[in-house]
């Protein structure tokens, strides 16, 4: 007698908050908010989602400005864009500032067309302006670095979170954003190596190891907040504001942009200088004094385009190493 066969289709019980999920997608889009944020559904990064809202927001404020208001992808022109365009160029912004503007644009109407919002793209025949390929950043020099990692009172909490601060930043070539979202689970061992694991732009992944000085710092600020009664643990933020208890969010980016300022005004550096001062500073210190190969220099920064790491390379300029001088054919004079 044959057994029966047993049912392979799988028996779920009514999920009310998957219904809901499904409701909500199925219902009618009416305004560009909602398209947005269906756009923004393919990132991960929070800062990556933050970024493009900021940027797509600009651009529909300055519409509503002139009495457009868009509803639906399908409603934008290409006269909307070229406006925009010119609008942010009168302005006199950064060049990078204003691709990175339109490169939001374009890539959310992308999106609308490959989602079947659009037949076609109206920006296809628009162009971006040029981008200025000079970094506008301003770095310190080698002698002002070792004056502002030494400048905090290591006497006080907040003068030991400073001079890591400025270690990582100055050694490490971090981008704010991922020197406060440091956790402790990022360090790690790795054939003889400490390593740190860093979540960059894109969420993109680079892996830096630690130098000795760098370890050495983070070692006496973990035993600092130790000898406190802080034991930091693996889900722990490295930068900690407080002495007596643990951080439950990371450190308000603000904080190290003042921490920046705060030094170089007290040891009279009169330079317009950032947190991004000293990620510039880094690789223009690597690549001018210490001659490391571009490439490697890009890796390190996490620039996914060498072009970028190009803009801080100041050898371009120096005339006594250009390469014109190296050419040699062995030529005779006749």
């Amino acid at each position: 007698m044959g057994m029966a066969k047993k049912s392979t289709a799988l028996s779920l019980n009514y999920d009310p908050e998957l219904a809901r999920k499904f409701q909500e997608a199925s219902q009618k889009k009416t305004d560009i908010a909602d398209f947005i944020s269906e756009f923004l559904v393919q990132f991960l990064s929070e800062d990556t989602k933050t970024a493009y809202v900021k940027d797509l927001n600009f651009f529909f404020d300055f519409l509503k400005s002139g009495n457009v208001t868009i509803a639906h992808p399908s409603q934008i022109q290409s006269f909307h864009f070229q406006l925009y365009r010119d609008h942010l160029i009168e302005r006199n912004l950064a060049s990078a500032t204003i691709n990175r503007r339109l490169v939001c644009i374009r890539s959310f109407i992308k999106w609308a067309v490959a989602a079947r919002l659009m037949d076609h793209n109206p920006l296809d025949t628009i162009k971006l302006p040029k981008v200025q390929t000079e970094s506008p950043t301003i770095a310190f020099d080698d002698q002002e670095v070792v004056k502002m990692i030494n400048a905090p009172d290591l006497k006080t909490h907040k003068g030991r979170t400073h001079r890591l601060i400025m270690v990582m930043l100055f050694n490490l070539g971090l981008r704010r954003s991922e020197l406060i979202n440091i956790k402790m689970s990022q360090f790690f061992n790795d054939r003889g190596h400490v390593v740190l694991r860093i979540h960059g732009k894109g969420d993109k992944v680079r892996l830096i190891p630690l130098n000795q000085f760098v370890y050495d710092e983070v070692l006496a600020y973990t035993d600092h907040l130790r000898d406190h009664g802080v034991d930091l643990e693996g889900n722990d933020f490295l930068l900690q504001t407080e002495i007596n208890h643990k951080n439950e969010r990371p450190m308000d980016g603000s904080t190290i942009y003042r921490v920046i300022e705060k030094y170089a005004l007290s040891l009279g550096i009169n330079k317009s200088v950032s947190p991004h001062s000293c990620r510039a500073t880094v690789i223009s210190h690597l690549l001018d004094t210490q001659n490391t190969a571009i490439r490697d220099v890009a890796s390190f920064a996490g620039h996914a385009n060498i072009t970028t790491t190009e803009r801080y390379d100041k050898r371009r300029k120096n005339l006594d190493k250009s390469a014109a001088y190296q050419v040699d054919y062995l030529l005779k004079k006749a």
